[in-house]
């Protein structure tokens, strides 16, 4: 009777233990299976052997916590009939259904989410070699239980994804690991990797740029009043770039007492990109070769406009400025009325993180300007309303045929 006690216990006790060790495996993160793969020799390697399975690990836990709970209710059932008799069968059950619950499933789990690395640790070798004694078993029930999943699901293959990632560190922003800032870098870093050139171009109709014949003495007042490092020159019409002078060789020359030098004798060979290539391809690029600034061209070879080194970095730490600059305004600004004020070079990725809006849009439009006016068709024109099942747009303020700050109010079933 004692021995059978004992053994009755034991089975409860593996009962928890298997609990637990589910528990623990299944809320392993990737960070903590490489860690212990590294760090913790054998037994390390043994858990991300066992990770690498988990239909199989999954399958050997539960035929152990069932072989445990099944042997614990037909020794208890026993016991009771023995001791108690026939009649009270059904308070057992309940009781030791009760016991199960709280001693073998729900504390054991409770354990193992705080003490998942350790546990695994622990059961990484009595789990491997209770995996190849009931191989067989494994074998079948996989077997089984995959042709219903195919039947039922599919073939549906989860994976770490990019979503998942930017989940993450979302989760680490509203647990106070993660600073909304950083978690905007974090999303800025990946974004570049979709992000083609002319996303961040300076437009040609923005670009300041000088005539290669002219004499520094003539351009020097505008070109210290513009404080640029680096100026692009045109030879016959601006759109026609021929090369790049620095202002700091402009300045050596003048300071030296040089004169009747024209820009032509000053500027460098321009690097011309096209306005397709990623921006994560140029920002490497810049690195290798020690470049500043690359000439935009469309795919017919004009020109589209400049693009520098600041400017891709902007594109992950945000807008920067010195002391010389006038800070710019937000793109995105709250109006009356339940309005949002749209600057109209916002790309997608800020009416998105800004107002949740996922817009339908061709693959070259990359802002709201462009997106409207693919809606319209037209010229916009300041005043122009254009109603979108996302909401109301009205144009309200146009520069040399382009939308620069747009009215919107969302729809009321977003």
């Amino acid at each position: 009777m004692i021995f059978q006690f004992l053994f009755l216990a034991v089975l409860l006790i593996f009962s928890a233990l298997f609990s637990s060790t589910e528990t623990a495996f299944t809320s392993l993160s990737l960070y903590q299976i490489q860690e212990m793969k590294k760090n913790k020799g054998r037994r390390g390697e043994m858990v991300n052997r066992l990770t690498k399975k988990p239909d199989a690990l999954l399958t050997t836990l539960l035929i152990g916590n069932n072989l445990a709970n099944i042997g614990a209710t037909a020794l208890s059932t026993s016991l009771t009939i023995e001791i108690f008799g026939s009649q009270f069968v059904g308070y057992m059950t309940g009781i030791l259904t009760l016991f199960v619950l709280i001693f073998g499933e729900v504390t054991p789990k409770q354990i193992a989410l705080a003490r998942n690395e350790a546990i695994c640790l622990m059961m990484a070798f009595p789990i491997h070699f209770m995996r190849n004694i009931f191989r067989p078993i494994i074998w079948i029930i996989s077997g089984i239980s995959s042709l219903f999943t195919r039947l039922f699901a599919g073939q549906v293959k989860k994976s770490f994804t990019l979503e998942n990632l930017l989940q993450m560190v979302s989760l680490g922003e509203n647990m106070g690991i993660v600073e909304s800032y950083e978690k905007q870098m974090v999303k800025n870093v990946f974004r570049i990797n979709d992000t083609p050139v002319k996303g961040i171009t300076t437009y040609r109709t923005d670009v300041f740029c000088l005539d290669k014949e002219s004499p520094i003495e003539d351009v020097l007042d505008e070109i210290l009043e513009k404080d640029f490092s680096r100026i692009p020159v045109y030879q016959d019409n601006p759109e026609h770039i021929v090369g790049v002078v620095m202002i700091r060789d402009l300045l050596k020359g003048l300071a030296a007492g040089e004169t009747g030098i024209r820009l032509k004798d000053k500027m460098k060979e321009p690097f011309f990109i096209p306005e397709t290539k990623m921006v994560h391809d140029l920002f490497h690029q810049f690195k290798e070769e020690m470049l500043n600034m690359a000439i935009v061209l469309d795919e017919y070879g004009g020109l589209t406009g400049i693009v520098t080194k600041e400017d891709v970095i902007e594109e992950i730490f945000g807008e920067l400025y010195d002391e010389n600059e006038e800070t710019a305004s937000d793109k995105i600004l709250t109006g009356d009325n339940d309005e949002w004020i749209i600057q109209g070079d916002t790309n997608f990725y800020d009416l998105h993180d800004h107002l949740g809006l996922d817009l339908e849009h061709d693959i070259k439009t990359l802002t709201i300007s462009g997106y409207l006016t693919e809606k319209l068709g037209e010229i916009p024109r300041p005043g122009k309303e254009v109603e979108l099942p996302e909401g109301r747009y009205i144009i309200s303020r146009v520069n040399n045929n382009r939308i620069e700050e747009i009215r919107f109010k969302k729809s009321k079933q977003l």
